[in-house]
């Protein structure tokens, strides 16, 4: 019933972390030419695209132009582009040949012309892409005569191999990651500028959990690049990662901070991007630097103040305490449309006691879900003891789903198939003895053992999992003890 676990559902709903994500969307993003083109010493006028028919006599006109003057580049250059867009419109490889045919031509009259390379690249990059035969050698001669400024404006030659290796891995059904290592790794060397390939390899790495490889690779592109959010995002992302694969991310603090470090770096190069303050909000709260997680969490609301965001914002305010502050956000929420099936009502309810609506909304909750994880079985049958409400009906018709050995320990001990003792030893980290003190905690509170229930229910707070549920339904519950 951990945050880890039982808010993943609300969580999702969250800005994405692009960083990562993207990556392999810029790479299956091809450049296309026109739209991309920078400015030229050329006067050019960029054609519009209407109908067919007159794209058809645009071309026309031009050809004839061209051929009354065929050694102005000008009018070549504007040809040129009037077959990318017939290309972009019809696919006509017939098009997209004479597209080249006169983009060379234009090569031979203004020779290293930096617009006519770049478009005429840029078609061979999507050659590349498509596996034809020789369109490597083509694009890369074509990469080079580019400038080192323009060369970080589009995808490097090795990315289309591996675009192409990776669309035909996909399309198998068959993975072979050293084939898609190669190309990455040519592609860094081929544009040591671009953050595209370390982000993409670090990805992969970080999918196979290389972590060390995978840190490696985006620090190599720190050092040849200052100002990319996406890669610094990444970096934060794979510290993030490597904090949770071990189990529990509280026992990793000092990778936490570097992660918090990185997403920091990113802000002032997109200050307005909200999944960086989310992320950041998280962290915060996970250090126990609750000011800063509020503050971020602020700042997300401002930024898109959905009503996913403002239910986070109010969670935030829940799990430390501030039951007021975390109602009115929560109403906010549903003003904006929160869904009633959304987490963030019964666990806000459960944290701050409010049992019957806890229970009200589980309901809707739990009627929305096709599965159910052992954390809901447990947060069902304490809402149901607690509002004295029944989910028997509901429960079974759900499919129980383990996500570890360590849920599955979890549902034993809950359904008296383990015992107090073998779960306790089960527990091996901090986010574990959190569950196993609350769990025995509650057992112990609900047959009247109450010194036992208050040792236990301390215990859970003193494991300083600060996002966990159990965290203030310990409070709550150790309150009512202390107040009796």
């Amino acid at each position: 019933m951990s945050v880890h676990h039982s808010l993943v559902s609300s969580l999702s709903k969250r800005p994405a972390r692009l960083a990562l994500a993207a990556a392999l969307s810029l790479l299956l993003a091809v450049t296309a030419g026109c739209s991309q083109q920078p400015r030229t010493t050329m006067q050019t006028m960029q054609p519009k695209v209407g109908e067919a028919s007159t794209a058809k006599t645009e071309i026309a006109t031009l050809e004839a132009q061209s051929q009354q003057d065929p050694d102005n580049a000008e009018l070549l250059y504007k040809l040129s582009l009037a077959y990318i867009l017939d290309v972009e419109k019809t696919k006509s490889a017939a098009s997209r040949d004479l597209a080249i045919k006169n983009l060379q031509k234009i090569l031979k009259l203004i020779p290293s012309n930096t617009a006519t390379l770049k478009l005429l690249y840029n078609l061979y990059y999507e050659d590349v892409a498509a596996g034809k035969d020789n369109a490597f050698a083509k694009a890369t001669d074509i990469f080079n005569q580019l400038p080192a400024k323009t060369r970080s404006d589009v995808n490097a030659p090795s990315l289309g191999v591996f675009l192409n290796r990776y669309l035909a891995q996909q399309k198998a059904g068959k993975k072979n990651l050293p084939e898609l290592y190669r190309p990455l790794l040519d592609a860094i060397k081929e544009q040591p500028t671009s953050d595209k390939a370390y982000i993409q390899l670090a990805k992969m790495y970080r999918e196979e959990n290389y972590y060390p490889l995978a840190l490696a690779t985006l620090k190599l592109g720190e050092e040849q690049i200052t100002s990319s959010k996406g890669l610094y995002e990444a970096i934060a992302n794979t510290y993030e990662a490597r904090a949770q694969a071990d189990g529990c991310s509280y026992e990793k603090s000092s990778q936490l901070s570097d992660a918090i470090h990185y997403y920091q770096q990113a802000v002032p190069l997109a200050p307005k991007d909200a999944s960086i303050h989310f992320a950041l909000s998280r962290l915060y709260l996970d250090q126990n630097l609750y000011q800063l997680a509020l503050h971020e969490s602020s700042i997300l609301t401002e930024l898109e103040p959905s009503a996913e965001n403002i239910a986070f914002s109010a969670q935030n305010y829940s799990v430390i305490g501030n039951e007021q502050k975390a109602h009115t956000l929560l109403e906010q929420a549903k003003e904006k449309g929160l869904a009633t099936s959304d987490s963030a009502y019964h666990e806000i309810y459960m944290n701050s006691g409010d049992w019957m609506k806890a229970a009200l909304s589980f309901t809707e909750y739990l009627q929305a879900k096709q599965d159910m994880s052992v954390y809901d079985l447990i947060k069902a049958d304490i809402i149901s003891q607690q509002a004295d409400m029944d989910f028997s009906k509901l429960t079974p018709q759900k499919k129980l789903v383990f996500n570890s050995e360590w849920e599955e320990a979890v549902h034993a001990y809950w359904t008296d198939k383990m015992t107090r003792a073998q779960l306790e030893q089960t527990a091996k980290n901090r986010c574990e003895r959190t569950e196993y003190f609350f769990y025995s905690g509650y057992r112990d509170y609900r047959s009247g053992k109450t010194a036992a229930a208050k040792a236990n229910f301390s215990a859970a707070l003193e494991q300083n999992t600060y996002r966990f549920i159990e965290r203030p339904l310990a409070r709550h519950f150790l309150h009512g003890i202390n107040t009796q």
